[in-house]
């Protein structure tokens, strides 16, 4: 074997070691968050669960009767809702943040938008690799539900628009009960995209 055939040779291990790694660590990423999110979603359920039975205390001889406890073991401090969009396949936790940390994992809320139930705009964050894939496909007039037990809150869409990364006026709010989710676009770009896709939603009462 020639000296350039052994160069060669070795460029190709070479590039199968970084493939193998860079497939190894993607599987990695995909089954912790896999794993995150079933471990959330049977919190969440159980959290749905016993806010339930709370309703339904009984008054008797002037004692109220002990609501059943919820078992926090397998939630997370900062993990408080669940985004669902039926049309489009989206289902997933939502937690507090939107660090690099939160949305390999989840979807995250933007800390200094509203809370649902509140008068103001929501907004929220997720990968369009992950966890907002089916965002490509979303139309004006779809529904989206946001369970916050024991609450759920359902929006419409109503506008769909591709702006910059810093066109921050997509977080204001214009009044009433407003959801945006923001996600990076094209949703085929490979690596970082030059731009963010803006779903907006207003509360259904």
């Amino acid at each position: 074997m020639t000296g350039a055939a052994k160069w060669l040779r070795r460029f190709e291990i070479a590039l199968a070691v970084v493939g193998i790694s860079i497939l190894g660590g993607v599987f990695a990423a995909t089954v912790l968050r896999w794993n995150y999110q079933a471990r959330q979603e049977r919190a969440f359920v159980q959290r749905e669960k016993a806010l339930a039975r709370q309703e339904r205390v009984v008054v008797a001889a002037n004692l109220l009767v002990a609501p059943a406890t919820i078992d926090q073991r397998s939630a997370e401090p900062f993990e408080f809702a669940r985004i669902e969009i039926p049309r489009v396949g989206v289902s997933a936790i939502v937690r507090e943040g939107v660090d690099d940390a939160t949305l390999a994992l989840a979807v995250g809320h933007i800390e200094w938008t509203a809370l649902p139930g509140e008068t103001g705009n929501i907004a929220l964050a997720g990968h369009r690799d992950t966890f907002f894939r089916g965002l490509r496909d979303i139309r004006i007039d779809d529904r989206i539900c946001l369970e916050v037990p024991p609450n759920s809150y359902e929006y419409r869409v109503v506008s769909l628009e591709v702006v910059a990364p810093k066109e921050t006026r997509v977080l204001d709010a214009t009044g009433g009960q407003e959801l945006t989710l923001v996600t990076c676009h094209p949703f085929a770009f490979v690596g970082r995209a030059p731009n963010r896709f803006i779903v907006r939603a207003i509360r259904v009462e």
